[in-house]
């Protein structure tokens, strides 16, 4: 039966507050300024966040600028610091990192990645420079730069291709102040139940203190409750266990001391890994791990030894239980699932404002005018659906590239079940470094270059065109770009110099 949305969507509900319910308020309000459109906010009561520093991926400088929003206000009220990527520590063995850099790696030659040519060059003359060596973010993270320049344009900042570290609970707490100064509602309060109309639609929510809201579009932002999506119109909810084995957290964040890197740190441990997430003034470190293979209470005191913390130091953990997975709808009837009542995959890549962001821009741009939107509604079912499944992938990737097995957990990481996608697409770069139908909303083929080189795993040969190029002209472009990258570096500033302009405070650093 088709579901028909109210003769004019003019009333917009958004059910849950947190990261994903102001991002979706703030950006809706802004896009729908001139509008008919009214949106309302339920949030619960509570912390919008756990606060100890969560990560964006590039997405989240073309948010702003649809936000209209100044980056050093962001930065100020979050405690943000710059990313340029990831540094994995002991996920391929113990002693070896591998690097996920932002942005493109060195330039584009033909249009196309710089890759096959770096691998083609490495095959013909036994190159020693690694891929990664390519990118200007990551000899930038390794020298502690930050992506904007004082004095003269920086690439990494007029590409965009750099990222934030940041109190995930303050930056809810920006974003609401944005959505209220353009005339959002906000309801203090917790969803009891939903009322349904015959169709099946939603047609109001009521609160534990009472109130009834009604609304012609609801925008489930309610967390891993999924309280309309799930509960209310029973959509069910695709578990990933078998893909993924972690379904745990614990989280703490101490006073900031030393450099502030310009990268996220994911560290492998035994059951698991722990994220290192430098912030203006604290540092927030957790561990990820699989209740499979470690307790809670053994989870917590690995996490303590890593971060060498002594045993009297008062740090009070927050442990949290996953649900990993996806709806199998995004948009159903007249619900629409954002942030975690969409989905959730560990925060290994940084991938959960990115989608958040992702869901929203594309119900925005498939916003229903009250006819009949089920062309609409199926279309942003697929769209989300290959999107959160390819980024599952590619988070199972990490693993499945580990070649550790010093603990059971990390040798059934590697062997657990990948996607028919995946295999493909892996089957095919062994052979000749393609990869194939990939969602621009996902991870880019450069991404995905760098993992799989990073831990070592190389195509049988070059594409045939990148072999043929001539050999002389390709390994000149390469040391062009080394040198580019080098005065690009000069250029830059240091990360720390950049934040003490930013929040005017003079950062802790080691002695």
């Amino acid at each position: 039966m088709s579901s028909k949305v109210a003769e004019s969507t003019k009333r917009i509900v958004i059910v849950g507050g947190g990261t994903s319910g102001w991002m979706t308020a703030a950006l809706m309000s802004q896009v729908m300024r001139s509008s008919e459109q009214s949106i309302t906010v339920i949030e619960p009561p509570g912390p919008r966040g756990i606060g100890v520093g969560e990560a964006s991926v590039i997405s989240m400088v073309q948010l702003l600028k649809q936000l209209g929003a100044d980056e050093v206000e962001m930065m100020q009220r979050c405690e943000a610091t710059y990313k340029l990527g990831i540094r994995f520590c002991d996920w391929y063995e113990k002693g070896h990192d591998n690097w996920h850099p932002f942005g493109v790696c060195g330039a584009r030659i033909d249009g196309r990645d710089l890759f096959p040519f770096w691998l083609a060059d490495s095959k013909r003359f036994g190159t020693s420079e690694p891929y990664e060596a390519y990118s200007l973010q990551w000899a930038a993270s390794n020298a502690g730069k930050a992506p904007h320049a004082f004095h003269c344009p920086s690439p990494i900042a007029q590409t965009q291709s750099y990222a934030f570290h940041f109190n995930a609970e303050a930056l809810a707490g920006w974003l609401r102040d944005m959505a209220l100064r353009n005339g959002v509602k906000e309801i203090a309060g917790a969803v009891q139940n939903a009322e349904l109309a015959e169709s099946g639609d939603v047609n109001a929510v009521t609160l534990f203190a009472g109130e009834r809201v009604e609304g012609d579009l609801f925008v489930d932002c309610s967390g891993f409750q999924s309280v309309l999506m799930n509960k209310a119109l029973g959509d069910p909810f695709e578990s990933w266990n078998s893909y993924l084995l972690c379904d745990r957290a614990v989280a703490f964040k101490i006073p900031a001391e030393g450099s502030v890197p310009p990268y996220t740190k994911s560290h492998a441990l035994s059951a698991g890994w722990a994220w290192h997430i430098p912030l203006a003034s604290h540092l927030g470190l957790g561990y990820v791990y699989s209740s499979q293979f470690i307790s809670d209470e053994a989870a917590w005191e690995e996490l303590r030894q890593h971060a060498q913390l002594n045993p009297g130091a008062g740090q009070e953990p927050r442990f949290l239980k996953m649900r990993v997975g996806r709806q199998q709808s995004f948009w159903k009837r007249n619900v629409v699932a954002i942030g975690l009542s969409a989905g959730f995959l560990e925060p290994l890549e940084s991938s959960g404002i990115h989608l958040s962001q992702v869901g929203i821009e594309l119900l925005l741009k498939s916003f229903p005018s009250g006819r009949n939107a089920d062309s609409l509604r199926d279309h942003y079912n697929q769209r989300m659906a290959l999107i959160y499944d390819e980024v599952r992938d590619f988070v199972q990737m990490h693993y499945r590239l580990s070649r550790r097995t010093d603990s059971a957990f990390w040798i059934a990481a590697r062997e657990a079940e990948i996607s028919g996608d995946l295999k493909r697409r892996l089957n095919l770069y062994d052979e000749v470094g393609m990869l194939d139908n990939l969602q621009a909303e996902a991870f880019t083929e450069t991404s995905y270059f760098h993992l799989l080189t990073g831990n070592k795993r190389l195509p049988r040969r070059a594409p045939a065109l990148a072999a043929s190029a001539d050999p002389h002209m390709v390994h000149s472009i390469l040391a062009s770009i080394k040198a580019q990258n080098d005065q690009a570096l000069r250029d830059l500033p240091p990360h720390e110099e950049l934040l003490r302009r930013i929040h005017r405070i003079q950062l802790a650093r080691a002695s």
